[in-house]
């Protein structure tokens, strides 16, 4: 019989930081019933932050976000709590908070780049964090990521020098067609 998520109960943390073991239940996430997932998810929850800065653990955290249930999502988001601006800068987790980004509802949206607030230029000339500004960017209400567009004001040609802050001068302004002055 082939082997299931099922199978793998109580081993779940396991083999999310295998190589082998991440893939196989990235690839079973995809197709999981809600039953399936429900049942696996327990064990992930106690250990996510970690899995999030994980080598393979941070593709089962992705998977989880982009597969799980709304329930499952929002646990999840509830994890980042005072932890997007660390992860944001560390190169597993960036994936995870660009990940989390594309799929929360707005309000988790905005709680987690609320985190960011004071740290928006260590993030766009971080080479981790400079890809979670511009999902903000990409993904979070203008409303409520003016205080990341404020915070270039003044500043567009130091980072437009800057080898990462080049990148989200920009991607802001082709997202916004250069409709602002920066």
């Amino acid at each position: 019989k082939p082997f299931e998520l099922s199978d793998i109960t109580d081993h779940v943390v396991q083999f999310s930081t295998d190589q082998y073991g991440s893939r196989f239940i990235q690839q079973k996430l995809e197709t999981a019933s809600v039953e399936e997932k429900t049942k696996i998810f327990p064990e992930i929850v106690p250990h996510a932050r970690a899995l999030m800065t994980d080598v393979f653990g941070n593709y089962v955290i992705q998977k989880f976000f982009e597969h799980g249930t709304d329930s499952q999502r929002k646990e999840l988001a509830n994890q980042l709590t005072g932890h997007v601006l660390p992860l944001s800068l560390q190169m597993y987790g960036c994936r995870v908070i660009q990940k989390a980004l594309e799929v929360v509802d707005v309000d988790q949206q905005s709680q987690m780049v609320s985190e960011l607030s004071g740290a928006i230029m260590k993030c766009v000339r971080d080479q981790n964090g400079n890809h979670v500004i511009q999902k903000c960017i990409e993904c979070v209400p203008q409303d409520r990521i003016q205080f990341i567009i404020s915070s270039f004001y003044g500043q567009v040609v130091a980072l437009s020098t800057h080898p990462y802050g080049c990148r989200v001068i920009q991607f802001t302004w082709i997202l916004t067609e250069g409709s602002r002055t920066l």
